[in-house]
């Protein structure tokens, strides 16, 4: 199956505008960039691609990987022309201006004649929407600064996200329209979209903050705290709609610059066919049966009447919401509110109602929602289908504000682990209260969930912030340690190096490996082990060594006597640096200055010939046993006895900070965190709760030990609304393809 490309008009040259300089040098920058990811693309995908053939059970199938496998390697350098030439053409694109005749290229044609072609570019259409959802929420401030100062740059019309020739929806609709050329199987398509978000979408964020600034040391838009954007009114830079930015007067979603799918509801009746396949052949085609037919105005009467029946009372988040057969219930509700036992549901109405219960599933079974997010979730069931039924395109737009209020809704609450911890919890509250309120809404207002949403942003905004304060303090801190633990290794390796089994006073040996420790380590986490400050006192400790060993010639003698004055200087400075007690280093000054002297003094007896009363050498001197002063590295790993499938090694090597995970612990309650910080050395992973605060830290191979028990989840943060529609259609997709 070839993915259809981008079908584009192109204007006479005459009527394009210039692309300014600085753009040049920035797409000629972000070329090399994209390039690069786009090898890295395919590097994995040979590898992805080998390992499906390996894990495959039928010889078709791994024929169908190894056949994949040989086109990508046969055509990648002519994929890779096409990518870039299609990202060079976004720049042309975006700087030529849009007129009645000639509608700027839709995201929605990446999917050219979706209703007719095969259902398959159904599912191809959901996973691009997801990744270009995901990427835009991940980079959205960048994406949006980026946006602005093209914009400012551009005469001929206005600049949108996705016009934006580095935007998420240009990206992708480059990287299908250059794959356009492969016949590969759905189930690999789908695999390469997915290689395409992780190793090109997901690494966008240094092209973004490169390209920035260097619009910024050019002067554009340095500052957007105090830009107002240009006026959406100007001549020649009106959507031809009338709308502004593709908002109607209403303030609903025109999708001139981006649906997924087209505006007529065509890629509605792709689901209904779907759908359709899965029916028994002794369906009638009116649910219901018998009766007058239903008004649209009737059927949301029902849907409130149900939405009162079923949700009658408080939220409970303590446990999982019961399962609903909503059709089953609107059947009942639909006869009543007509006067009558029944009531016809017209086909596609019914259709709606069980497509967006199959979605319901999905998300209420969806293991990365905590069940008190699920509770609220559930309640907007009802909501959604009400929704669906006014707007059938609700499924084709995934900018559609109620889509986007749910994604926020699941994303908001990631990091809930159970309903205890909620009680008193400010984002808890917000969610709550925007759930009763879109079911105390009205289906056709679309405004209520735009403002709804805004708010939810706002709120979250403000949560991220307080929260990212705690967790700084937390990864500095946690770094802190960290460089104390690697400063402790080094002074452990120097010292049992230069003086481990040497035989020294032991007051001495306990000086060396209690307090001049520390001075070394101090240093070393200070200004590091290239420093003068430290290689000042590894020379200290090296003269100190040296005085305290027993010297064969005068000379070596004398050399020692003159020495020890700036020796002890040199220590008295060491011990003042790490503000020891005065004390402290007064007393630990004269002992040795004493031991000095009485080595000094031993030495210039032996050598003159008057042997000393007592060989304090041999009996009064100890070896220095190795010192410890922090556990290895190699020690902590060892000490988890269990070996380790490499395949969760490569898991854990994999998870990037940020990430959610959930931990099972001994207790069998589910804790949910963040992974804060990687922290050198020992492979450290931190984690924090969504309140930023340290509440987990375990070593890589402990991590990989949990995945393997399955005491450790990590968790999909992708669209929630997105992730269950590729996975239903999916699904129903199978359910055809096998009856």
């Amino acid at each position: 199956m070839s993915p259809p490309k981008i079908v584009s008009s192109d204007l006479p040259s005459k009527q394009k505008s210039a692309i300014p300089p600085v753009l040049h040098t920035l797409r000629q920058q972000s070329k090399r960039q994209l390039d690069e990811l786009i090898q890295g693309l395919f590097n994995n995908a040979d590898d992805a691609l080998y390992e499906m053939a390996d894990r495959s059970h039928t010889e078709d199938g791994q024929t169908m990987y190894f056949e994949s496998m040989r086109q990508l390697r046969l055509q990648r350098n002519q994929i890779s022309k096409k990518f870039i030439a299609e990202f060079y053409k976004g720049f042309e694109q975006a700087f030529t201006p849009q007129d009645e005749e000639d509608a700027e290229v839709d995201f929605e044609e990446i999917v050219d004649n979706i209703s007719l072609v095969d259902n398959d570019e159904l599912e191809v259409a959901v996973a691009i929407a997801g990744i270009v959802s995901k990427v835009t929420g991940q980079f959205s401030v960048p994406i949006m600064q980026l946006t602005e100062r093209i914009d400012t740059l551009c005469d001929c019309r206005t600049i949108t996200e996705r016009l934006n020739p580095l935007g998420p929806e240009r990206l992708s609709a480059a990287f299908v329209t250059s794959i356009g050329s492969l016949e590969l199987d759905i189930k690999v398509l789908i695999i390469l979209l997915k290689l395409f978000e992780r190793f090109v979408m997901e690494e966008l964020g240094p092209i973004f903050e490169q390209s920035n600034k260097m619009l910024i040391d050019a002067g554009v838009l340095p500052d957007l705290k105090e830009v107002h954007k240009k006026s959406r009114k100007s001549p020649g830079r009106q959507d031809p709609t009338g709308s502004v930015d593709g908002q109607t007067p209403s303030g609903t979603s025109t999708g001139q610059e981006g649906e997924v799918f087209d505006k007529s509801g065509s890629d509605f009746g792709v689901i209904q066919s779907l759908l359709a396949a899965t029916r028994p052949e002794t369906t009638t085609p009116s649910p219901g049966g018998g009766g007058p037919d239903i008004s649209t105005d009737q059927l949301l009467s029902a849907l409130s009447a149900a939405q009162s029946d079923v949700h009658d009372g408080p939220i409970n988040i303590d446990q999982l919401p019961p399962a609903m057969d909503l059709r089953q219930i609107l059947v009942t509700k639909a006869g009543d509110i007509v006067g009558q036992g029944k009531a016809n549901i017209g086909q596609a109405d019914d259709d709606v109602v069980n497509f967006v219960g199959m979605l319901f599933d999905y998300i209420l079974d969806d293991p990365n929602l905590a069940i008190p997010m699920k509770a609220l979730i559930a309640r907007l069931q009802i909501p959604i289908v009400k929704i669906a039924i006014v707007d059938k395109s609700f499924f084709e737009k995934s900018d559609h504000p109620a889509r986007q209020l749910l994604n926020e809704l699941s994303s908001a609450g990631i990091g809930w682990s159970n309903a205890a911890e909620l009680k008193r919890d400010a984002t808890y509250d917000k969610v709550e209260s925007i759930v009763i309120r879109v079911m105390k809404g009205s289906a056709q207002d679309v405004n209520l969930y735009d403002e709804l949403l805004t708010d939810l942003r706002a709120s979250v905004n403000t949560d991220h912030q307080r929260r990212s304060r705690v967790e700084q303090r937390v990864k500095e801190s946690e770094r802190g340690k960290a460089k104390t633990t690697a400063a402790k290794e080094t002074v452990q390796k120097l010292i049992n190096q230069k003086a481990c089994g040497m035989r020294l006073p032991p007051a001495v040996g306990q000086f060396i490996s209690d307090t001049w420790s520390k001075v070394l380590v101090y240093l070393c986490v200070k200004n590091g082990t290239k420093s003068s400050e430290w290689q000042h006192s590894v020379q200290v400790l090296d003269n100190l060594l040296w005085c305290l060993q027993p010297l064969a010639n005068v000379d070596d003698l004398a050399k020692r006597d003159a020495m020890v004055p700036e020796l002890i200087s040199h220590l008295h400075s060491g011990m003042d640096t790490i503000n020891l007690a005065e004390a402290t280093r007064d007393e630990q000054i004269e002992c040795l200055e004493f031991q000095l002297h009485e080595i000094s003094r031993h030495d210039r007896a032996y050598l003159e010939e008057d042997a000393p009363q007592d060989d304090i050498f041999a009996n009064d001197f100890k070896e220095l046993d190795e010192i410890v002063l922090v556990e290895s590295v190699s020690s902590r790993e060892d000490s988890v006895s269990e070996s380790v499938d490499v395949q969760f090694l490569d898991q854990i090597k994999g998870l990037q900070e940020g990430t959610w995970v959930e931990m099972i612990q001994e207790d069998g309650t589910r804790l949910r965190c963040r992974l804060a910080a990687i922290v050198q050395p020992g492979n450290r992973y931190v984690f924090v709760n969504r309140r930023g605060m340290k509440v987990a830290q375990k070593s890589r191979k402990e991590l990989a030990l949990d995945l393997e028990r399955k005491l450790l989840n990590i968790l999909d943060e992708s669209e929630v609304f997105d992730r269950a529609l590729q996975a239903v259609i999916g699904t129903l997709r199978n359910m055809r393809s096998e009856s």
